[in-house]
């Protein structure tokens, strides 16, 4: 079964489609924008920034059906592409599939764009862990050093790129952020290296106090 997740998952609409989703879609609130017509003959890259802390955007978004994507987008299976690292956790694993998430390595997306016909949304959050070292309330700066293989591999499978902001990502916690040079965050990137993801510091509000330190998102 360790290649399931790369050859297209189990998508569950139950688990799509779960009233929980509802209350977490409200309490930010999160609403998905349509701007454009997608076809369901095609095959698409949604390149998604900003990656901020958690995404909760993203997840909210293209992992759940709480903002009606399916609706919105009919003939289009969003996949939200996520650290494969995820996919050796037992029970998260099904969990994700069930959601419609994927690995985000070549072999996964490769099959998404290729082998399962069309009607296919690949979501990357194109700056990744390294992006999310830079997330601030009010900053916004995408991270495409050496992350330019979306657009390759768009051109190679013939999918279209489709653009996505998500407003108010950064918003959600604020970050101690530290210079570039310092030890802290040359401690960062190397733990970033390792684990795949980016160790930051940071803090939301309280449970009962909003002006409190916590870790309740803003």
């Amino acid at each position: 079964d360790w290649n399931t997740p790369k050859q297209g998952g189990r998508r569950s609409s139950w688990v799509r489609n779960r009233t929980v989703w509802t209350y977490f879609r409200d309490y930010f609130p999160i609403r998905l924008i349509k701007t454009h017509n997608l076809l369901p003959s095609r095959n698409y890259i949604f390149g998604y920034h900003p990656h901020g802390i958690f995404c909760f955007g993203a997840f909210c978004n293209f992992g759940t059906e709480a903002t009606g994507f399916s609706k919105k987008f009919p003939g289009i299976r969003p996949s939200l592409a996520t650290l494969a690292g995820n996919f050796r956790l037992p029970v998260l694993r099904d969990y994700l599939m069930s959601g419609g998430i994927c690995p985000v390595n070549r072999n996964s997306i490769d099959y998404l764009l290729s082998r399962n016909g069309t009607g296919n949304a690949v979501v990357i959050v194109v700056g990744g862990a390294a992006e999310s070292l830079h997330c601030a309330p009010g900053m916004n700066a995408v991270t495409l050093k050496n992350r330019k293989g979306f657009v390759k591999l768009a051109l190679q499978k013939g999918s279209d790129l489709v653009p996505v902001y998500s407003f108010g990502e950064n918003d959600a916690y604020k970050q101690v952020i530290f210079e570039e040079g310092t030890c802290w965050r040359a401690l960062q990137k190397r733990l970033q290296k390792i684990l795949g993801f980016a160790p930051c510091l940071f803090h939301g509000c309280g449970l009962f106090f909003g002006n409190s330190w916590g870790l309740v998102p803003y």
